[in-house]
């Protein structure tokens, strides 16, 4: 259950942005972390989080962050999808934590997905 009505959870999400674009990332961690504990599990949340233990090079708990995420907001999708800007960012993210964590046949498989997304859109956009 959400105790944050949806224009608070908005105003600590945008001040968690201000934070981290201020590399004050501890401080948007700890806003972060505070949201998780009372319930606020949405795609943005859990994102901010894990783009914060990224920025801060906690790899292994950024990684098992995307897990959780994947599992809320799958990257893998069947039928007719667009693949977003958050997406690549998310398989980015994966890729370098992997490989910081020397899982280097996963890591090699994450950049392939990532590089060729890329190879996609620069291909689409001639």
């Amino acid at each position: 259950m959400n105790s944050l009505k949806n224009i608070q959870r908005d105003f600590l999400l945008l001040s968690i942005y201000i934070m981290a674009q201020s590399s004050r990332y501890k401080e948007a961690c700890v806003l972060a972390e505070s949201m998780l504990a009372l319930g606020e599990r949405s795609k943005e949340v859990i994102l901010a989080y894990t783009t914060l233990l990224f920025l801060q090079e906690n790899f292994a708990e950024a990684l098992e962050s995307l897990r959780e995420l994947d599992a809320l907001d799958p990257l893998e999708q069947f039928g007719h999808y667009v693949r977003t800007q958050e997406h690549s960012m998310r398989n980015y993210m994966k890729a370098r934590c992997l490989y910081s964590l020397h899982d280097s046949d996963k890591a090699r498989d994450a950049i392939d997905i990532y590089l060729g997304e890329r190879t996609m859109r620069l291909t689409a956009s001639k």
